[in-house]
């Protein structure tokens, strides 16, 4: 299937197969631990339904969203699993959360009040997962302030308390003298103020994709890996190493024309033609996410052969340089992804690295302008 039913002659391919190996790796290399799938932002740009389905059926015990947006999304397409939102909630959200059965955050008595409050209220108990800052400085309650904010959870019957969990800042790093403060200042605070009886109830989670490959002892009750699911880890872990990404950009030629050594391509003429050539245009830019910044020094792949974009990326399109070589109207081109016929690829990481950014950033920025074509062992379908 080489075409978008949706009427853009670009679009995005998800290799479900490999997503849940990814996922089935993970699962062995962690052993009994729980597996929290982040899939806020999109799924990182994979699409949040589809994603999040094939990760339930591929044995994850919890989905990570950012806000309540995504986690009703989920509950309406039918998720059953737990899902945990991360971010911060808002007093006008809590019956929504509580009436789609979500896990949330609290990070500060404030917050656990006005919970415990609107559930008092309502007749309801919320499951809440307390956040700790063990040296993030971005979200959770301070480690001196925290016990104050346990005691306030443990004693409200309004409150069930299902989680407790902080998040690793340095662990891309291995033997990062840092993260190894972090996992003990977390797994300290757990042996003070919980008794061998609540930990057995209670969950710790603590290990994001870094922490996954490099840290065991932070692996605790739960792991969080996002980035080193959907496969775009620099991964350095043998037992991981067949963790491989599954997301690919195709479009398919607009435009093909001969032009004359010397002349401009584009805006600003940024691209000047080297010798008679010929230009071939693809129907994506900026506006469908693909970086304005990749102008003249980013590339595509056409008949297992790399090709530079010559000139500035527009909204909608950019041209590419093929030389003497031939690309038609209609050819498929890759973007971004593998060539199976070649092993010639375009990654992810590459891709970040011409950005001057990271993986995350560059999958997250395409947008639903794209339409997502699924493959899996049963058939291959589109994005509804």
């Amino acid at each position: 299937m080489d075409h978008s039913p949706y009427g853009h002659p670009a679009w995005i391919e998800i290799d479900l197969n490999q997503f849940q190996k990814n996922i089935a790796i993970i699962k062995k290399h962690i052993g009994a631990v729980r597996f929290c799938l982040p899939v806020k932002a999109n799924a990182y740009g994979h699409g949040l339904i589809p994603i999040a389905k094939a990760a339930a059926q591929g044995g994850v015990d919890y989905l990570g969203v950012s806000c309540l947006q995504e986690g009703a999304l989920l509950r309406k397409a039918g998720i059953k699993i737990p899902i945990l939102v991360f971010g911060a909630i808002h007093q006008e959200q809590i019956p929504e959360l509580l009436a789609y059965q979500l896990e949330f955050t609290i990070a500060s008595s404030y917050k656990a009040k006005m919970v415990a409050d609107i559930c008092n209220r309502l007749q309801s108990q919320a499951k809440i997962h307390l956040e700790i800052d063990t040296g993030m400085q971005r979200t959770g309650v301070q480690l001196e302030t925290a016990p104050s904010v346990l005691a306030l959870i443990k004693a409200n019957k309004n409150l069930q308390l299902v989680g407790v969990y902080s998040h690793l800042a340095t662990a891309d790093e291995v033997n990062n003298n840092f993260t190894t403060l972090q996992i003990e200042r977390f797994t300290q605070f757990i042996d003070q103020y919980f008794s061998a009886k609540e930990q057995k109830k209670i969950l710790f989670h603590l290990a994001n994709s870094a922490g996954v490959m490099h840290y065991p002892t932070s692996y605790l009750d739960m792991v969080r890996p996002g980035i080193l699911a959907f496969g775009h880890c620099i991964n350095s872990n043998e037992a991981l190493k067949e963790i491989k990404p599954f997301f690919t950009v195709k479009a398919k030629i607009a435009y093909f024309k001969v032009v004359k050594k010397g002349q401009g391509i584009g805006y600003g003429h940024r691209y000047i033609t080297p010798e008679d050539t010929r230009i071939i245009t693809i129907p994506l830019g900026y506006g469908d996410g693909y970086r304005r910044s990749l102008s003249n020094q980013g590339n595509i792949l056409l008949h297992n052969k790399k090709y530079p974009i010559a000139g500035i990326i527009c909204m909608d399109q950019f041209m590419v340089d093929i030389g003497q070589d031939t690309g038609l109207v209609g050819d498929t081109v890759i973007v971004i992804g593998t060539d199976k016929e070649s092993s010639s690829e375009i990654t992810i990481t590459e891709i970040a690295n011409s950005c001057e950014t990271i993986p995350y950033e560059i999958l997250c920025g395409f947008n639903n302008r794209l339409p997502r074509l699924y493959h899996s062992q049963q058939s291959s379908f589109w994005e509804s």
